[in-house]
């Protein structure tokens, strides 16, 4: 009888793991899709029976992990899903190391400095010190960075290999290590941004200032390249130490 028991509580766990492998496996499909996704086509990415998801997906929704979607068929993240991503970004290891070095940015330039993380058509900042200085330039976290005028999102997009390659990235990379961009035809402002890896080599985020684009015309400030290539340097010490990706082009080249 023991081992029948045995047998059975091993069968069951396993049990249990495989259901957490599909679930993760749905909510990586969903987080890949750019709208609803409906049974058929989980199960057809899955490789498994209509049937079988969609009692993995009742499940999903009995946890306010995934929904339905308002119009339509087909499933979108959860409630609750997005209160857990929320926590993950807002309060990540990368989050809090970066704090104390990017107040000491925002005190050393003046300047408002952002912490940014990937997202869906830019960079999203996590974190956000706002210069008294400039008023209008009030950024706060959630606020999405985009194409193809900020370089935090140009840095994203180029270390995540998007095509096409934003203009001039590769250039100052290798001139300057940063990516930095003067909108005189805009709003007047301009922004310096760094990259940040993960262990991996992957993009983790950007470090930046947000700043008058008479400070880039013609050329950028030593003084304000230096404090953001130095504050990112400071992050990627503590974070993942001696990372760089292989995309990152060598000084000078």
């Amino acid at each position: 009888m023991a081992a029948g028991r045995t047998r059975s509580s091993e069968g069951a766990a396993s049990a249990r793991v495989k259901s957490v492998e599909v679930t993760v496996q749905i909510l990586d499909v969903l987080s890949e899709a750019s709208g609803a996704v409906r049974v058929t086509d989980l199960a057809r990415q899955l490789d498994m029976t209509k049937a079988r998801v969609s009692r993995h997906l009742q499940t999903l929704t009995n946890l306010g992990l995934v929904d339905r979607a308002r119009e339509g068929e087909g499933y979108v993240f959860g409630r609750k899903l997005l209160k857990f991503g929320r926590a993950a970004v807002y309060r990540s290891n990368i989050v809090e190391i970066s704090r104390p070095f990017i107040t000491d940015l925002h005190n050393a330039t003046g300047h408002t400095a952002l912490l940014s993380t990937p997202t869906r058509g830019g960079a999203m900042v996590v974190l956000s010190v706002n210069s008294q200085f400039e008023p209008g330039i009030m950024i706060h976290p959630g606020a999405v960075l985009s194409l193809p005028e900020s370089p935090a999102a140009r840095l994203i997009y180029y270390f995540e290999k998007k095509k096409p390659t934003p203009p001039r990235v590769v250039e100052n990379l290798k001139r300057y290590a940063v990516d930095f961009e003067a909108n005189v035809r805009g709003n007047g402002l301009g922004g310096i941004a760094a990259p940040l890896f993960e262990p991996d080599g992957l993009i983790a985020a950007t470090v930046s200032i947000i700043l008058s684009s008479a400070l880039l015309i013609p050329d950028p400030d030593p003084e304000l390249l230096e404090s953001v290539k130095a504050t990112a340097r400071a992050i990627q010490d503590e974070y993942a130490e001696g990372v760089v990706s292989p995309l990152m082009p060598p000084q000078g080249a």
